[in-house]
């Protein structure tokens, strides 16, 4: 992967709590051993842009929100967003949660969406709500894209619900991806401002996250 050939990468969920901006951090970071990386904070609550205020990332952060506020504004946003894929191979969109507008207009121009869920009834429903918007993307493109990529995420392998998620998660009929554990390193690494593979190298955590990280750049190369 090359500057030359930017891949857009959106990660959400229609319902916050699972992690997604944790998702977002740690798998740009991986991402930037491979090439540029921009991560867009386009949540208004500012997580990712906080995150990255220390400037430890190995990536640019960069805050451009994006309200359900129409077309217009949407537009607006694009144009910032495409003017940045000149400089990157990698655009990582943490979206807000919450906006089934703003994700469907994200889809129109992602390459790929990456989904993290939960293993929990309301994450499963708003995952499935979350893909309708997938689809109808898919059909105003005309094509396969957006991929999608079901992360089950803040596993819990002792519970039936962490062991069973890549199960339920197959019957969306979308690939299932690494999962990634409830690790209490990641809420430290924010605080340190940190990704996990700066902050905790090696760790389980960091060695899940590298594992999802490939298969986000196997699948953006298609």
């Amino acid at each position: 992967m090359t500057s030359t050939t930017p891949r857009i990468i959106a990660v959400g969920n229609l319902k916050g709590g699972s992690s997604k901006t944790t998702l977002a951090v740690n798998v740009a970071s991986a991402l930037a051993e491979h090439g540029a990386v921009v991560l867009v904070d386009a949540d208004a609550q500012g997580t990712a842009a906080a995150w990255g205020e220390a400037g430890k990332l190995p990536v640019a952060v960069q805050s451009i929100p994006l309200a359900d506020d129409g077309q217009a504004a949407f537009a607006a946003w694009l144009s910032k967003l495409v003017a940045l894929k000149a400089s990157a191979a990698f655009v990582v969109v943490d979206l807000p949660p919450n906006l089934g507008g703003v994700t469907t207009a994200a889809l129109t121009i992602a390459d790929l969406f990456l989904v993290p869920v939960t293993p929990s009834g309301m994450d499963l429903r708003a995952t499935e709500k979350a893909l309708q918007l997938l689809r109808q993307a898919r059909q105003v493109r005309g094509g396969e894209k957006p991929f999608a990529l079901l992360v089950p995420s803040r596993v819990d392998r002792r519970t039936a619900a962490g062991r069973e998620i890549e199960g339920v998660l197959s019957d969306f009929r979308e690939q299932v991806g690494p999962a990634i554990s409830a690790r209490a390193a990641h809420v430290d690494a924010f605080g340190a401002g940190q990704w996990i593979g700066a902050y905790a190298p090696r760790s389980v955590g960091h060695v899940e996250i590298e594992a999802l990280a490939a298969v986000v750049r196997r699948m953006v190369a298609r």
